[in-house]
């Protein structure tokens, strides 16, 4: 049985604040990792390689692009991007938490890189994120998928500090060493089931100094900041997206009912598992789009 996890948890995953580069094994089996430029961002990448339309996946607050690594092999060999959102994964820090700049700037590398059209995915924060990429790809994109998504009308999130401090204390500071790390992970519900492809996400959330001490990519004040981006209204970027919309939730999401409200004539599928779908029912959320994009000929 998959553990539930409270309202605030399913709202928000904790961003990272990068002082290097992560510098254990990160990158999943059959995959490679790009670098992409757009704007003033450098976006690092992971690649599966395979057919059709580009799939292009942005994580939520706190994760990275192996965050995708347990649904992307369920994908039936489709081709798949996943981006390291900025200060998150590899992926160097922004300027700006801006929906509006960030979204430009990603749809500038992706169409720098893959040229043509694009199914756009995001979890999360990256789902609110992907709002604004695919309205800014506009008649390159043919499909979005929100994936138990920060709705893209405003939210407003109490007391930021608060909230990052009360939800991930125990991932905010650092480790005495990789082994203690890991098994601090295993037990988080955003890691849960922990698999090998699920620790290779985790392995590029942090960094190991020379000493062997393990410091998180999370930040407080970056959280924080990104949090109160939440209030962002994107109603108007998402009237103008054409192309089909899939929205997928996980139980008592607190999402749904504004998506609805949003996408009147999207596709919804609710989920067993928890705010982390990807990785929490990686099978039932392959399975939901796959079917959603045979249904639509995408």
């Amino acid at each position: 049985m998959v553990r539930r996890i409270p309202f605030l948890l399913l709202v928000v995953t904790a961003l990272s604040c990068r002082s290097s580069a992560p510098v254990t094994a990160s990158i999943p089996a059959g995959a490679r990792e790009r670098v992409i430029r757009g704007g003033s961002l450098e976006l690092h990448a992971i690649e599966w390689p395979g057919r059709g339309t580009p799939i292009v996946m942005l994580h939520g607050l706190g994760g990275n692009a192996a965050s995708w690594a347990a649904l992307a092999p369920r994908l039936q060999g489709r081709h798949i991007v996943a981006i390291d959102l900025p200060g998150h994964g590899a992926s160097p820090a922004a300027a700006t938490w801006d929906f509006a700049t960030l979204a430009r700037d990603i749809v500038t590398a992706v169409r720098a890189q893959w040229p043509g059209e694009h199914i756009w995915i995001g979890h999360s924060w990256g789902g609110k994120l992907v709002v604004a990429a695919a309205s800014a790809d506009s008649a390159g994109t043919r499909g979005l998928v929100l994936v138990d998504a920060v709705q893209a009308s405003p939210l407003r999130v109490g007391d930021p500090i608060a909230t990052v401090n009360g939800l991930f204390a125990g991932e905010l500071d650092p480790w005495p060493s990789l082994d203690s790390a890991l098994a601090a992970a295993r037990k988080l519900p955003q890691f849960n089931p922990w698999t090998p492809d699920v620790e290779v996400a985790f392995r590029r959330a942090v960094v190991v100094q020379a000493s062997g001490q393990v410091v998180p990519l999370l930040s407080r004040d970056k959280g924080a900041a990104v949090l109160r981006t939440f209030t962002t209204d994107l109603t108007q970027a998402a009237s103008g997206i054409r192309a089909p919309v899939l929205v997928l939730s996980a139980p008592q999401s607190p999402f749904e009912r504004a998506q609805r409200a949003v996408f009147p004539s999207g596709d919804f599928v609710s989920l067993t598992g928890n705010h982390w779908l990807q990785i929490s029912n990686a099978d039932g959320t392959a399975t939901a789009i796959l079917t959603w994009l045979q249904q639509k000929g995408l």
